[in-house]
């Protein structure tokens, strides 16, 4: 009788941990890394879930620091940039966003803060405060909006593929697509992918 009532509470606890809420996305790209890294950051190709059309690039510039271009496709625009700088143990980037309609340049940081448990990350950009997490037993990284609490934006790697690949799915156009897009190279860069 015991282990029947362990097993029930065994079973009931996991379903109640695996329960997951889902947000409808609006958007979801594919990020395939590129094969040959060389001495710079590791560079992405940014497609729709066909993987067929190209939307961006993420282009690394040989630097010792973590320095990176967004470029749009097919124009071939730059629409974002990464420029990091170590501050000590902590990771800090300046990122810079392009209006595309004004062509005027907004600022911002992203900056590393240390969790035991998980990684954390906090994105400051034209008077947004968004959070990036990743816990340590999860394969998901979500970026929350730290004034509501809402999820904008989550990616995760794909295991199964014989490349590095994320999924990334977009569920608000509070913030310009950009910055997921910088949030998941920041987050990639120490693991190995």
């Amino acid at each position: 009788m015991f282990l029947f009532i362990y097993s029930l509470v065994l079973l009931s606890t996991f379903s109640i941990l695996t329960i997951e809420t889902k947000h409808t996305s609006y958007m979801t790209y594919v990020l395939i890394r590129d094969y040959f890294l060389g001495f710079k950051a590791p560079e992405f190709s940014v497609y729709n879930t066909s993987e067929k059309n190209l939307y961006y690039r993420i282009e690394s510039i040989y630097d010792l620091q973590h320095n990176i271009n967004l470029v749009t496709y097919p124009s071939k625009q730059i629409v974002a940039r990464l420029r990091s700088k170590k501050q000590g143990k902590t990771y800090e980037a300046k990122i810079s966003i392009r209006n595309i309609t004004s062509n005027q340049w907004s600022d911002g940081m992203i900056v590393q803060h240390r969790q035991w448990l998980h990684t954390n990350y906090s994105i400051e950009w034209n008077g947004y405060h968004l959070s990036m997490i990743n816990k340590i037993a999860s394969w998901t990284t979500e970026i929350l909006d730290q004034s509501q609490g809402d999820l904008l934006a989550q990616f995760q790697r794909r295991w199964f593929s014989w490349r590095f690949k994320y999924q990334l799915e977009l569920f608000s156009d509070k913030v310009p697509e950009s910055i997921y897009l910088l949030g998941l190279v920041v987050m990639s860069r120490g693991k190995n992918g």
